[in-house]
């Protein structure tokens, strides 16, 4: 009987030393546990960082796009003012060539027909002498009025 306390003592005192080794390695697995659930804590943390940032970064972005599509807006519509302006003012200056041209037809016209006419005014003869560049720089006919007797 007594190696038969012997060898429970000895299988006590082996479970004893199991038991320790699994509280041992309980413990270890517990602080691993510990140490592995702050890592998930400050990986969260920085997850939140992160998304808070890119939520951020996107709405500048929207902001920006959307700045960049007022002054394109803006650009567009600046530039259709200036190609209205232009087309006013090359318009403009299409009536002056088109009256630069009608008034070199007359003044060529003037100038092929003959130079003198003769007119009748009540019992007077009175040639109308065309004279371009008096008429030019007077801007009005030259009427000579010769009286006849």
């Amino acid at each position: 009987m007594s190696d038969s306390l012997g060898q429970m003592n000895h299988n006590l005192e082996g479970l004893k030393s199991d038991l320790n080794e699994v509280t041992k390695g309980r413990d270890c697995l517990d602080a691993e546990l510990l140490v592995l659930k702050e890592q998930l804590e400050m990986a969260q943390a920085v997850a939140e960082e992160n998304e808070a940032i890119a939520t951020e970064v996107r709405q500048m972005a929207e902001a920006r796009k959307n700045c960049a599509e007022e002054e394109e807006v803006k650009l567009l519509e600046k530039s259709v003012e200036e190609l209205e302006y232009t087309v006013n003012v090359l318009e403009n200056k299409g009536e002056l060539v088109k009256g630069e041209a009608e008034r070199q037809r007359l003044q060529r016209k003037e100038l092929e027909g003959d130079p003198t006419e003769t007119i009748h005014v009540e019992g007077y003869v009175a040639i109308h002498v065309h004279l371009y560049f008096v008429l030019e720089t007077l801007n009005r006919p030259l009427i000579v009025l010769l009286i006849l007797c």
